[in-house]
């Protein structure tokens, strides 16, 4: 399930997403009139309401031009950005998934950290609206919003104020949450972003427990490096001379001699 979570993501997203800007812009309903056809959008609220029969809808556009299930091309309602956001958030989400199944991308801690602020300001925010609108601020007559002119659907200004705080409190825990946790492996350092996720220092090898990557130390990086590698092999390899000893130019000061190599210069 969890490997076909990026494919469900992709596929709901889109059809969401495609739902949305079809009926809008090009009309789920259409109506032949004597001179003309005419698409109409269908408002999702009033479909799933189940008041939406075809005979009267069609009786209703041969006598008025108009229907309650039915609304101009290009008449975007909340409900409808909202469904299209789900669906956008989604289309997004799968690819990300799919990357971090992959684990070709991984989230650094900053970001993780930035994100999360991001989201404590949007959960303030939601709080804000809803303890607002209950004590009348959002409107000039001191009442809360008409929130059926908002959404497009029929709603109590007390349920709506309800759930914008519920959700605001819900994404200011998980928020706090995630700022203070402490590092997991989930999150990548610069050294693990660099492709040495995977190296273990001196130091964690002595921890014979320890499975994950460390720092290196500068004993790790010299034996990386090979800077205490003193013979040049390939020049011994090709001298005709058995009693010729080819040093290495000093890693350290570039052949101009420093307390690593004695002042040499090179090391033998």
């Amino acid at each position: 399930m969890t490997k076909a979570k990026p494919l469900i993501l992709a596929i709901v997203g889109v059809l969401l997403l495609s739902f949305v800007i079809y009926n809008v812009e090009v009309g789920l309903y259409y109506f032949q009139y004597p001179d003309q056809l005419i698409h109409y959008k269908m408002e999702i609220i009033e479909i799933i309401s189940g008041n939406c029969d075809r005979e009267v809808i069609n009786a209703d556009l041969a006598d008025h031009q108009s229907n309650q299930c039915l609304s101009p091309l290009g008449t975007y309602y909340a409900i409808d950005i909202i469904i299209a956001a789900v669906g956008f958030v989604f289309s997004i989400s799968a690819p990300i998934s799919a990357l971090k199944q992959s684990g070709k991308l991984r989230i650094s801690r900053g970001w993780s950290k930035n994100m999360a602020r991001l989201r404590l300001v949007l959960g303030v925010s939601l709080i804000t609206i809803a303890v607002c609108d209950a004590i009348g601020l959002l409107t000039t007559e001191g009442q809360p919003l008409d929130w059926a002119l908002v959404l497009g659907i029929p709603m109590p200004a007390f349920l709506v104020e309800v759930s914008l705080l519920i959700l605001g409190v819900m994404v200011i825990k998980k928020a706090v949450r995630r700022l203070k946790s402490k590092p997991k492996s989930e999150f990548t350092e610069p050294w693990q972003m660099a492709g040495a996720s995977d190296f273990r220092g001196s130091l964690e090898k002595k921890d014979k427990g320890s499975k994950k990557g460390g720092v290196m130390t500068v004993g790790d990086l010299r034996s990386a490096l090979s800077l205490d590698q003193y013979e040049d092999i390939f020049q011994l390899g090709t001298s005709t001379n058995d009693d010729i000893s080819v040093g290495r130019t000093c890693h350290y000061c570039n052949g101009q001699g420093c307390t690593q190599c004695d002042f040499k210069g090179e090391f033998m």
